[in-house]
């Protein structure tokens, strides 16, 4: 071959990847897909830099934590992002997924968008989504959710006795095999998984000479850990937790029955520097259809945050600068109402007000 002949470097990659002996075994004639799916929280999507993005990520936690609620949070995004080629996979492997909570979740359930895959079996599960990957005629989008990975078993051992016992780590093997296989292709095709797990807390024989508490391990093994782009912890709820009508009574009795409370999550690994950071975003309770953050009270953090309010007292007077910017939006309001409650009736009483201060706040968050 002449000088003139040669290849440019890129001219050699092009051709080794359109080589049909290589096409099958990469995605580079894929086009990533940059989408950020919200979680509902404003709290929550700022610490995730808009939401998640394509590809694995870990919920763990205590029970009733949060994580399943906050998993179908991001599922109805999802469906509403991509409309009717978003579809959401929910693989039921605990068997606890109740009319009531799909209700609350606000998530579409008709068939072309939802499905419940009612199976415990580690290799069945991934199959199932090997297939809908690489399968794909409709050319759906996926978000898969495996509730919970512990709740797995292997094929092998479905049928073994009680009193034998399992493989041991044979879960855990398994998961990290379809993980290496599936990850890039689940990433790069644009498609969603969101895998839930519990914590599991080792007890020292001798508490006194545990050092530092006792030791969470993560259940599932360590595959999970290393391909997922986001692992959030959903950490115990206490009675500092719990959002009261009368926050402000002396007496536990006289704060009256809870009407929400917070829920609180750890980010233990991240792609954007919020490893280690703490987020709390609240839950109104008796709401339904995907309602149940409650968007007015953070709304009210934000405004506090971004000193748009000043509380004096009793009462909470707005900015200047936030009425001037209202009424250029021809959005009424108060210049000051006397109490939170008060202010918080006045947001959920008032749609335009609150949904126009939240794509707001939503925005600033996008953009840091």
């Amino acid at each position: 071959m002449s000088k003139a002949e040669k290849l440019t470097s890129q001219e050699q990659i092009a051709s080794f990847l359109e080589d049909k002996d290589n096409k099958k075994y990469h995605y580079n004639h894929y086009e990533a897909e940059d989408y950020k799916i919200s979680s509902g929280s404003l709290n929550l999507d700022m610490a995730l830099g808009g939401g998640l993005c394509s590809g694995a990520h870990r919920f763990t936690g205590v029970n009733e934590g949060g994580k399943t609620s906050c998993a179908l949070a991001f599922a109805k995004n999802f469906q509403e992002h991509f409309k009717d080629e978003g579809m959401v996979v929910y693989i039921k492997s605990e068997g606890r997924l109740s009319t009531e909570v799909l209700n609350r979740s606000g998530i579409d359930t008709s068939e072309n968008r939802f499905f419940v895959f009612d199976c415990n079996i580690f290799e069945k599960v991934f199959e199932l989504i090997r297939e809908l990957v690489f399968r794909n005629e409709q050319n759906k989008k996926y978000m898969f959710v495996i509730d919970s990975v512990d709740a797995l078993c292997r094929i092998g051992d479905i049928d073994k006795p009680f009193a034998e016992s399992e493989q041991v780590a044979g879960g855990a093997l398994i998961t990290s095999v379809f993980l290496k296989k599936m990850v890039l292709p689940i990433s790069k095709m644009g498609h969603m998984m969101i895998l839930t797990s519990q914590v599991r807390v080792e007890v020292a024989t001798n508490p006194y000479a545990a050092r530092g508490g006792p030791k969470v391990k993560q259940a599932g093994g360590n595959a999970i850990k290393h391909y997922a782009n986001f692992i959030l912890e959903f950490e115990d709820r206490y009675n500092s937790d719990i959002i009261f009508p009368n926050p402000n009574a002396s007496k536990l009795e006289d704060k009256g029955s809870p009407i929400g409370h917070y829920c609180k999550i750890r980010f233990r690994k991240s792609v954007n520097e919020k490893t280690g950071a703490q987020v709390r975003y609240p839950i109104k309770y008796g709401r339904a259809q995907g309602s149940s953050v409650w968007r007015e009270r953070e709304v009210l953090d934000m405004l506090y945050l971004f000193k748009l309010i000043d509380k004096k007292g009793a009462w909470i007077s707005f900015s200047e600068d936030l009425i001037k910017e209202l009424k250029e939006k021809k959005i009424e309001c108060p210049e000051k109402i006397q109490g939170e409650p008060k202010l918080i009736e006045y947001l959920e009483a008032n749609k335009k007000i609150t949904d126009f201060l939240y794509k707001d706040f939503k925005k600033l968050g996008d953009a840091l």
